[in-house]
């Protein structure tokens, strides 16, 4: 199912990344895709699987907007551990592994990709192939 569409949120071409994406580590990994920065976000892609959690698209939007509230600790965290970490060369995304999903954010110093992904997708793999499409 295609997200909300609005292009001004991030410089990089999301539709693009998020096709890239489902290539690499398969299209039935993939469960959401959002772009964001500090003040607003996308939502690129909902798997009918995670649409069918919500009882509306209002109640799917509300839920995003409660996880996108956080958003914040995504640019204060990449800065944090650019400074904390002798020669990181650079912070390129955020990992939470749950029980029954992945949420990787691919981050910048002001915008960034979020990805649900099926526990046992290949993240790294997601990561790399995200960041190459946010860079072209």
């Amino acid at each position: 199912m295609p997200g909300d569409r609005r292009s001004d949120v991030v410089d990089f071409d999301a539709d693009a990344a998020l096709s890239a994406a489902r290539e690499a580590i398969g299209a039935e990994n993939v469960f959401t895709c959002a772009v964001y920065d500090a003040e607003t976000f996308q939502t690129v892609y909902v798997d009918p699987r995670v649409e069918g959690l919500y009882a509306d698209t209002d109640h799917r939007q509300e839920h995003f907007e409660e996880i996108h509230s956080y958003v914040h600790l995504d640019f204060s965290e990449h800065d944090l551990f650019e400074e904390l970490f002798r020669d990181p060369e650079g912070v390129r995304a955020f990992v939470t592994y749950m029980g029954s999903l992945v949420a990787a954010r691919v981050v910048s110093e002001k915008q960034g990709i979020f990805f649900s992904v099926a526990p046992d997708a290949p993240v790294t793999k997601l990561v790399t192939t995200v960041e190459a499409e946010m860079q072209a």
